[in-house]
C-alpha cells in the first residue's frame, strides 16, 4: 500500500464571498466613478463588486455611500444599483423604471437624497408593478416642524401610500459624525437582518450611529414628543431605547394617519401580503392544466392551506390562516375557480386584531 510521503500546498486566488444578508434591495442614484454603465441595473454581491462597479465615488455621488452603509453596517449582499443617463434628479427618475427588469426582483427600493414628486411617483409606479416597498427620506437638516409640514404637503415626501415609507431624520455616523446617513438606508439594512418578511422593524436598533442630524425629543409614551409627532403624520423615525440606543420607531408606511388601526399601514403587513400573494400564485399556476371540477378545487384549497401553514411554521404569519372556495363565483365549464385566502400578520400592537384577504381567481 502506498504511503503519504509529502505535502503539497498550492496557492490560488481567493474568490470574494457574497455578504450574508440576501434581501434583494435596489437603489437608484448617481455615480461618476467605477464601471457602472448608465441605464443598466447591475447587481452587487460583495465589497469587491462595489469597489469595481462604483469606485470611490465623487463628492455628490449617492450610490457608493448608500451601498457602503448597507454592506459595512448590515452585511447586505444582494444590492442592485442603477443610474440614469444624467447624474441628476431627471436621470434618477428615469432610471427607477429600469429596476422592473432587474435580474432579481427587488423587495425594497431606495433613492437616497432624491425625494421629489417626480421621483416619488416613479417609485410608486415601480413598486405597484413589482409588488415591493420603497423607502424615501425627508431632506437632511430639516427641522421637526418642517418635516411635519413636508408630510402634510401633497406629493413628494407628503405622499400617502401603502407601499412607500417616508423616513426622518438623518443619522450621524458613529466614527465620523460629519457623515449623514438616511434613516431609510438603516431601515433597509434592518429589514435585511430580520428573521423573515413578517417581522416588524419596530424597536430594531440602528447600527453604528451617534446622533440625529437635527435636535429631537424622544419618548415611548408622550404624545407630544417629536418622534411621536412624526409618527402621527405617517412618518417612520427613530426613538431612544432605555440603553440610549437609537431604534426604529413607527414602522408604518406613509398611508398611516393618527389613530388608524388599519393593519396595512404596517410595513411588515404589506411585505407579508406581497409574499403570501406570490406563494399563492405559484401554487395556483401548478393547477392550470388540471380539469376544472370540485375535486381539483378541493386539492387546490388544500395546497393553499399548506402554503399558509408552512409560512406560519416559519413565524412569518399567525397560525390562523383560512381558505374559502367560492363555488358560487366559480365556473367549471370555463375553468374558473375562485378563492378567498385570509391570513393574519404579526402586529407590534397586540390590541389590534386584523387579517388580510387575498382574492384568487384561477383559470377562466
Amino acid at each position: 500500500m502506498a504511503t503519504n510521503t509529502g505535502v503539497i500546498v498550492t496557492q490560488t486566488t481567493a474568490e470574494a464571498i457574497p455578504l450574508s444578508k440576501q434581501l434583494p434591495i435596489a437603489i437608484a442614484g448617481t455615480c461618476t466613478t467605477g464601471t457602472l454603465a448608465a441605464s443598466t441595473p447591475t447587481r452587487i454581491r460583495t465589497k469587491d463588486d462595489a469597489a469595481t462597479i462604483l469606485g470611490d465615488g465623487g463628492a455628490t455621488d449617492t450610490l457608493p455611500k448608500a451601498v457602503a452603509v448597507l454592506q459595512d453596517k448590515y452585511g447586505c449582499g444582494d444590492i442592485t444599483v442603477v443610474k440614469g443617463a444624467t447624474e441628476d434628479e431627471a436621470g434618477v427618475t428615469a432610471a427607477i423604471a429600469l429596476l422592473a427588469n432587474a435580474a432579481v426582483r427587488p423587495e425594497v427600493v431606495l433613492t437616497p437624497s432624491f425625494n421629489s414628486a417626480a421621483v416619488t411617483m416613479a417609485l410608486k409606479t415601480l413598486v405597484d408593478n413589482i409588488k415591493a416597498i420603497a423607502l424615501i427620506n425627508i431632506t437632511a437638516a430639516t427641522s421637526v416642524a418642517d418635516a411635519i409640514t413636508a408630510r402634510q404637503a401633497v406629493g413628494g415626501t407628503g405622499i400617502d401610500d401603502q407601499r412607500i415609507a417616508v423616513c426622518f431624520p438623518h443619522m450621524k455616523d458613529e466614527t465620523d459624525p460629519t457623515k449623514l446617513e438616511e434613516v431609510s438606508l438603516h431601515l433597509a439594512g434592518i429589514l435585511a437582518n430580520l428573521d423573515n418578511y413578517g417581522q416588524s422593524p419596530l424597536n430594531q436598533p440602528l447600527r453604528e450611529v451617534s446622533d440625529t442630524d437635527v435636535t429631537m425629543s424622544f419618548s415611548y409614551s408622550s404624545e407630544t414628543s417629536d418622534n411621536e409627532q412624526i409618527t402621527d403624520e405617517g412618518g417612520t423615525t427613530v426613538n431612544l431605547d432605555p440603553d440610549g440606543k437609537y431604534v426604529i420607531w413607527g414602522a408604518r408606511n406613509s398611508s398611516y394617519t393618527e389613530g388608524s388601526t388599519d393593519v396595512l399601514t404596517y410595513i411588515n403587513a404589506i411585505r407579508a401580503r406581497d409574499e403570501i400573494t406570490r406563494l399563492i400564485e405559484a401554487r395556483a399556476v401548478k393547477f392550470l392544466a388540471e380539469e376544472s371540477n370540485f375535486a381539483t378545487a378541493s386539492l387546490l384549497k388544500e395546497s393553499f392551506l399548506d402554503s399558509l401553514a408552512t409560512e406560519a411554521a416559519k413565524g412569518a404569519i399567525r397560525p390562523t390562516g383560512s381558505v374559502t372556495f367560492n363555488e358560487d363565483k366559480s365556473d367549471y365549464s370555463t375553468g374558473k375557480l375562485d378563492y378567498t385566502v385570509q391570513f393574519a400578520p404579526w402586529l407590534p400592537i397586540e390590541l389590534i386584531s386584523a387579517s388580510v384577504s387575498i382574492s384568487v381567481s384561477v383559470g377562466g
